[in-house]
């Protein structure tokens, strides 16, 4: 019998990322209602749609590999040059790119408590030693951050709105935390559910960046632009930075469809407001709904809402009394919060159902 063959040693510090649950085993008659994925709830305009329709690809050809009719879009939306965006197969993706060019053994990658679990993954791939720095009432904390770095820290990675917690920094604390992190340190801000956010002492930081040589901001289309499926991600870089990333950035990430697509939605201004108004009331809702059924609720800037119970066995049962109605919601097992569970808005229909049944749910549990 043939031996196994030996793998990089640094995997076996990783554990998969496992996706938020999306059906029953077992089939059921009641409508499926899936928040356990922050995914858009909202439908693009008719005439968007129609155009999307009407995309018509040579599936022989190779897709283009700077996807230039889009990076020309992103460039003059943001007000970024053209050579300061990097493309990736989702905002992972380009995690993946940046603890590659990054870091490696002896080196180490900082993130927040309860951040996005893709950081430790990417971080301990590339070999390096993955560091976490402890948050205040599920936000991360700079004082915090800063502690836990040293000669070694090359990248750090700061999710902001944060997932799973929906909290966030202001632009103050982001400003703070540069300037106190090493000089050889790489600052990574993931910008996933920026559009979402209303508050006025909150940017998604490309603004800042643009002073700085060390700084990235992460954006995807998976969120408020509902393109999940495409995995469509990019980055604003400094130049030095993108010309280091494009030496190992596949060179043909983006399928032609998500390009095309992509370009399509970043016009559909009306769904963009839509989404955002839809979103500021039905999270005011369902936190003001949860706290009236005396669950502890994260304040969230989001397209979510976390909610805390007195203990694990608490929140499994909630989560289980659900699923068995065909409504799924997110554990956060994995992240070391298990007493708490993550929930996306979703549309009226979907929000009101999901309190109908807590509040039944809930009374059971009492």
């Amino acid at each position: 019998m043939s031996k196994t063959i030996p793998y990089n040693r640094s995997l076996k510090k990783i554990t998969p990322y496992e996706p938020g649950k999306s059906q029953n085993k077992k089939r059921s008659k009641l409508p499926l209602i899936k928040l356990s994925s922050n995914e858009a709830c909202l439908s693009f305009s008719s005439i968007t749609i129609k155009k999307i329709k009407k995309i018509n690809l040579k599936l022989s050809n190779y897709p283009d590999s700077q996807a230039n009719i889009l990076r020309d879009k992103i460039s003059k939306l943001y007000k970024i040059g053209k050579n300061n965006i990097i493309f990736g197969n989702g905002s992972d993706e380009i995690f993946f790119m940046i603890c590659n060019a990054f870091l490696s053994k002896g080196l180490e990658g900082l993130y927040s408590k309860y951040g996005f679990l893709i950081y430790p993954l990417a971080i301990n791939a590339a070999g390096a030693k993955a560091v976490f720095a402890n948050e205040k009432t599920y936000r991360a904390n700079v004082a915090n951050l800063i502690s836990k770095t040293n000669k070694n820290t090359r990248v750090c990675f700061i999710a902001n709105p944060n997932n799973p917690t929906g909290t966030y920094l202001t632009k103050t604390e982001i400003r703070k935390l540069r300037e106190q992190l090493p000089s050889s340190c790489l600052l990574v801000i993931d910008s996933a559910y920026s559009e979402y956010v209303t508050q006025t002492d909150y940017s998604d930081s490309i603004s800042y960046a643009k002073k700085r040589k060390d700084i990235i901001v992460t954006h995807t289309f998976s969120k408020i632009f509902g393109l999940s499926s495409l995995r469509l991600g990019w980055a604003y870089c400094p130049e030095s930075i993108t010309k280091v990333l494009e030496k190992i950035r596949p060179a043909f990430n983006l399928n032609a469809y998500a390009q095309k697509i992509g370009n399509l939605v970043l016009d559909d201004k009306d769904f963009l407001k839509k989404s955002i108004k839809h979103n500021s009331y039905w999270i005011n809702w369902l936190s003001q709904e949860f706290s009236k059924l005396g669950v502890k609720v994260i304040p969230s800037v989001a397209n979510f809402v976390t909610i805390v119970f007195n203990n694990s066995k608490s929140a499994s049962i909630f989560a289980e009394c659900l699923e068995k109605k065909n409504v799924f919601v997110r554990m956060l097992n994995a992240y070391k919060m298990p007493n708490c569970i993550r929930i996306t808005v979703g549309n009226e229909l979907q929000n009101k159902t999901l309190i109908k049944f807590s509040k039944k749910i809930l009374q059971e549990i009492k």
